[in-house]
């Protein structure tokens, strides 16, 4: 009878996937340690899983094949740019799932699973507080109870998308779900990387206008709600620069930003795709076009205590 794991993998480590353009392709390997002090052997499963939000994600599933503990040998098995790492678990041909980074679990499900203590006893998954699961206990390999593999087996049955597909001419567009709401999150989520596509955005975006004989005027006020001024004769736009490390017409506007594009009618958003590579894309759209070509949804709120109760406020009360 096979023995059932998790293995958990970093949101870096997941983020690398997926900007490297991983989502939908089969699992090969998972790498780590504890694979072999937990005794897995061929024909056990290891579940792939991460942590974003609070939220425990179902990355997908192998079926061992075999562990290497070598790194030069899996230089050599696996790719020459392979992850240094003690232990490399190799799937069987043919009997792993695709790898996708924004499938989440429900809280219910997430309640659910069960993971086997060394002395053979079945427990709980706990949780920071009641909204949020502790990324602690989902760390490195676990052992997972056969009744909660079954769970996990009926979530990777059913079908899943990284990204909204394209619905036919005419037909209503559905609004952005919690996993899509998450897959946008994480891929502006490295903010090193996010300010590289930032400042590249805003020369391309500054170039592409003086080119066509515009004047343009950076705006270093963030409550203006927009980046630059340009200006041409008596015409003028306030430009809010967006840029994106893939081709993908998706970006996160602020409060600020969002007030603007609803109330000024000189407002212009300004996308770049490809925003890193050696031929970018600029596609420019007006307030009226968020709304009319769009789905949008919340991702944070702005929260502030109300002093008046200062009296009932217990900090250390939990």
């Amino acid at each position: 009878m096979p023995r059932f794991f998790t293995h958990f993998w970093s949101d870096a480590l997941c983020d690398v996937h997926y900007r490297g353009g991983l989502s939908g392709v089969p699992l090969e390997f998972t790498a780590g340690s504890g694979f072999c002090t937990l005794g897995v052997e061929p024909g056990d499963v290891i579940y792939i899983i991460s942590a974003y939000d609070g939220q425990v994600m179902l990355i997908g599933r192998i079926t061992v094949d075999r562990i290497l503990t070598s790194y030069s040998e899996a230089l050599a098995v696996l790719a020459p740019d392979v992850e240094q790492a003690p232990e490399y678990v190799l799937a069987a041909e043919d009997d792993a799932t695709p790898q996708y980074f924004t499938r989440p679990l429900t809280m219910e499900e997430t309640g659910d699973l069960r993971f086997l203590a060394t002395d053979g006893s079945v427990k709980p998954l706990k949780f920071a507080d009641d909204a949020e699961v502790d990324e602690t206990a989902l760390a490195g390999v676990r052992e997972l109870a056969p009744a909660s593999a079954v769970l996990l087996e009926q979530i990777l049955s059913q079908s899943f998308q990284d990204e909204e597909p394209h619905t036919a001419e005419g037909t209503e567009e559905e609004e952005i779900d919690d996993s899509d709401l998450v897959a946008i999150a994480r891929s502006f989520a490295d903010e090193a990387t996010n300010r590289r596509v930032r400042e590249s955005a805003m020369d391309f975006v500054a170039s592409a206008f003086e080119e066509k004989g515009w004047t343009v005027m950076p705006v270093d006020d963030p409550e203006e709600g927009y980046d630059l001024q340009c200006t041409v004769g008596d015409d003028h736009l306030h430009v809010v620069v967006k840029g994106n490390l893939n081709n993908s017409l998706e970006f996160l506007l602020t409060e600020l930003e969002y007030a603007r594009a609803e109330r000024d009618g000189h407002f212009a958003l300004c996308l770049v795709t490809d925003a890193l590579s050696v031929s970018p894309s600029l596609a420019t759209f007006s307030g009226e076009d968020l709304y009319d070509l769009f789905d949008a949804r919340p991702a944070q709120w702005a929260f502030r205590y109300r002093d008046e109760d200062d009296d009932f406020l217990d900090t250390e009360d939990f």
